[in-house]
């Protein structure tokens, strides 16, 4: 017995039909005018990467669990990107000393990581990734942030659907090694194990905390952190080491120019913010939904001044987010901000029934004059469908208007032109319709 093929998709992947398709052009044409309205340029590079790229500062979690990886024919080492900024650092560091500085560039790229699916993930996604090399100064993220919301705001989001929260890995670190004097490996752990505290119960994050030999004293004083306000942290973090962190000072900046900017009802500070990529060495963000139905992460972005290392003796700053496409779309149909998308196609131009090729030569003809003058047409092909047939399928894929030619209308030299939303028709003579359509 012959075997019978799955018709569906990988698990985790995704077909786009025609449907589907309008949503996520929908999704990257507001992304890019977006990215382009603030002076960034797209780029893009292949979705295999060498494995060690990932294996370098990838989070640990990704790069043991979640990556798809093999060996060539060539005996190399290859993974399916599980995110874009190695990639982009790689191929900046490439043409390094080409380059103009600084370097504001976008891509939409697609991703493959090895996880459960659930709602608003999958194994397949599509991310748009921004980001800024070359700018030390807080200004750089402070632009980021604007680029954020103004891209929440582009699909019609405020303030009451989505939040930007925000810390500092230097601040982390003011904890963890200069207050706890932890050393690296330690606090590294105890990172990993913040980044998920969120998600645990205060019981198992205590016991997570003893499972890495910190003491009770030092697992309360790092969950009083986690929920402290910003003005609250001299009294975790001893003031004389909060005044030489760069990572606070920074936040004192930034949370100034949020004030002055008048965004801070979108931005919030939150030390909880910890980020999984090791990479990430300075601010770190995340915007989350404040739908209760949806109460979490949607994407979120950090600085990566020191990524570019791996790729040799270089030295360039770094700073950017990634936002997916599963994610960001829960999020519009939550909050109903999905727009109607229908079809682009405004003519559909029928056939009249009949054996005489006339009728399917001058319905040829109409939809190549509408197409010429820039109207996007969908022209019947079959001469024996009755009409009630192909109005009935052009009103069904949403086009607005029908282009009727029968025996009367090629007789006389004319046109009937029936809008398909108000079932009004008129017929024009055939030299007016060209001029209407010049």
């Amino acid at each position: 017995m012959k075997e019978i093929l799955s018709t569906q998709p990988y698990i985790g992947a995704r077909d786009f039909y025609p449907e589907e398709m309008r949503i996520r052009n929908y999704i990257f044409d507001a992304w890019k005018r977006v990215c382009v309205r603030y002076g960034y340029e797209e780029y893009d590079f292949p979705i295999l990467e060498p494995l060690e790229i990932f294996a370098a500062k990838t989070g640990e979690e990704i790069v043991k669990t979640q990556l798809f990886s093999f060996v060539d024919q060539g005996g190399r080492s290859l993974a399916i990107r599980p995110e874009l900024t190695p990639g982009t650092v790689r191929m900046i560091a490439q043409k390094f000393n080409q380059l103009q500085k600084p370097i504001k560039w976008f891509m939409i790229g697609n991703n493959w990581r090895y996880e459960r699916p659930q709602m608003g993930r999958g194994r397949e996604f599509y991310q748009l990734e921004a980001n800024i090399f070359g700018v030390n100064e807080i200004s750089a993220d402070f632009e980021i942030f604007n680029l954020v919301i103004d891209l929440m705001k582009e699909f019609g989001a405020n303030s009451t659907m989505f939040e930007l929260k925000y810390s500092d890995r230097k601040l982390i670190n003011a904890l963890l090694l200069d207050t706890l004097k932890l050393d690296d490996e330690l606090a590294v752990q105890t990172r990993r194990l913040m980044d998920k505290r969120k998600k645990l119960t205060p019981e198992a994050f205590i016991e997570g905390c003893e499972k890495l030999g910190l003491t009770s004293d030092q697992a309360d004083l790092i969950n009083k952190f986690m929920f402290c306000e910003f003005n609250e942290l001299s009294q975790i973090i001893p003031q004389e080491i909060l005044s030489e962190n760069a990572g606070y000072l920074n936040l004192v900046n930034l949370r100034k120019m949020i004030d002055d900017a008048k965004i801070n009802e979108y931005c919030v500070f939150d030390p909880g913010i910890i980020r999984g990529f090791d990479y990430s060495d300075g601010l770190v963000y995340e915007v989350f939904d404040k739908n209760t139905k949806n109460r979490r992460s949607l994407f979120g972005g950090e600085r990566f001044d020191k990524l570019i290392e791996i790729f040799g003796n270089l030295e360039l700053v770094a700073t950017g987010f990634a936002m997916g496409d599963w994610t960001l779309l829960e999020f519009l149909k939550n909050w109903n901000l999905l727009p109607e998308l229908g079809s682009k196609t405004e003519y559909f131009v029928t056939v009249w029934p009949g054996e005489d090729t006339k009728y399917l030569e001058y319905s040829l003809k109409i939809g190549t004059l509408l197409r010429n003058a820039g109207k996007n047409t969908d022209t019947w092909l079959q001469t024996s469908s009755k009409l009630d047939k192909q109005l009935k399928y052009a009103d069904k894929k949403g086009y607005k208007f029908a282009i009727i030619a029968g025996e009367d209308e090629i007789s006389n030299k004319k046109v009937t032109i029936k809008n398909l939303k108000t079932a009004e028709q008129t017929t024009v003579e055939y030299n007016e319709f060209l001029k209407q359509l010049a």
